[in-house]
């Protein structure tokens, strides 16, 4: 069994977190301890070489050695503070400060031995003082100050008692309300800090939920953004879509002087797919034709989106006329290959039309005209009997060719 229980050092009633920074307050102090060690050893110094009484150099090897092991505590501390638990270095801290305060109240016998009355209360000073300081440096850990001050001051008030000095006596009556002072004080600022380190704590929480929370945002921004840009019915880009990588890819075109080529592909007699099949069988033969063109492409610079109703595009940065009536043949031809029926029309299979353009960016051109190239080649592609690829004349290549070679 502990001679010390968890309970009276007040930490288990607080986060993790929280019971840390009351801790680290507690061990943050070394110059202090100095300061108070410098101040004994001042005195001390001072009383043994004008009265020569060797009892101040046993009160300065007291305090010493006590501030000595406070020091080593410390040091231990902040070298590997997650080898123990909170509590653990609380309760290590309070037998440091236990030895101090018996340290400071063997000062007491000061009152006994020393006839100069100046030393004598220059001692009951600095011990007042040291248990005034550490009622605020041990503000986050109560029993500490508690057991500082009964340690430092019951001595002293015995001593005092039993001085025979009226005087002293005198002075003996003001150690009660000093006391019942500085434990009401110490207890303020714990109440206060704990108060601030929760405040804290929450502080830290909030800004983690709302980092959480930015972060779900941006992931459903970009699941929205996405949701902008796709067809609902084919998983293809819409037409939104596909203007504005129409517009981007032909700005990058012209500053990278690249041809860029462009196919609109329409599902052949695609009403009367849907009049004699129905609408479901109809949304069908979109999905189909969707998924067999994209597996033919080569993304992520490949462009597949849906142009309206049963006519699909397909943006080809960087691809010369040759390329991409090549890419819409395999389009074609892998439509064919999934013979899915289509009674209506003289191939008795979904086929479809396509028409090729490609443009070197110019002054006289813009991805418009190369929109309008591509749909007058998927005329002329129905025109010709359907099922099959035209190309429209390739303008700026030649150009294009003279200035590379």
């Amino acid at each position: 069994m502990r001679l010390v229980p968890d309970r009276v050092f007040e930490l288990d009633g607080v986060s993790p977190d929280v019971a840390w920074n009351m801790v680290d307050r507690v061990f943050q102090q070394t110059a202090n301890v100095v300061v108070g060690v410098a101040c004994f050893t001042a005195l001390g110094l001072f009383g043994f070489i004008t009265g020569g009484s060797r009892w101040y150099l046993f009160g300065i090897a007291a305090v010493v050695l006590s501030a000595g092991w406070r020091l080593w505590i410390i040091r231990r501390y902040r070298q590997s503070r997650d080898s123990a638990t909170p509590i653990a270095w609380a309760r290590r801290s309070l037998w440091a400060a236990s030895a101090a305060a018996a340290s400071w109240g063997a000062w007491s016998g000061v009152v006994l031995f020393e006839p100069r009355q100046n030393i004598v209360v220059m001692a009951i000073c600095l011990q007042g003082a040291s248990v005034l300081f550490n009622a605020v440096r041990f503000a986050t850990m109560r029993v500490n100050t508690r057991a500082q001050t009964v340690l430092t001051l019951l001595p002293l008030l015995v001593a005092l008692v039993l001085s025979g000095d009226w005087t002293y006596r005198l002075y003996a009556l003001f150690i009660i309300p000093f006391f019942a002072n500085v434990v009401s004080y110490n207890t303020f600022l714990y109440r206060q800090t704990l108060k601030l380190f929760r405040q804290d704590q929450e502080k830290a929480d909030l800004l983690v939920r709302l980092e959480a929370a930015r972060q779900d945002l941006e992931v459903i921004n970009r699941h929205l953004e996405t949701l902008a840009a796709m067809d609902a019915l084919t998983g293809v880009a819409n037409r939104r879509a596909f203007d504005l990588t129409s517009a981007q890819e032909w700005l990058r075109a012209a500053r990278e002087a690249r041809p860029m080529s462009l196919l609109l592909l329409d599902i052949d007699h695609f009403k009367a797919y849907n009049d004699f099949y129905g609408h479901q069988a109809g949304d069908a033969c979109l999905k189909m034709v969707a998924a067999t063109a994209a597996s033919v492409l080569r993304p992520p610079g490949d462009l597949l989106a849906r142009y309206g109703g049963e006519e699909f595009a397909v943006i080809l940065p960087g691809t010369e006329l040759d390329g991409a009536v090549q890419i819409a043949d395999e389009i074609r031809a892998a439509i064919v290959d999934q013979a899915l029926p289509h009674d209506a029309t003289a191939f008795g299979l979904v086929t479809v039309s396509i028409g090729a353009a490609c443009l070197v960016p110019g002054a006289d051109s813009s991805a418009e005209s190369l929109t309008a190239r591509a749909d007058a080649a998927l005329y002329a592609a129905k025109r010709g009997g359907r099922n099959r690829v035209h190309a429209a004349e390739a303008v700026g290549l030649r150009l294009l060719a003279a200035a590379r070679s």
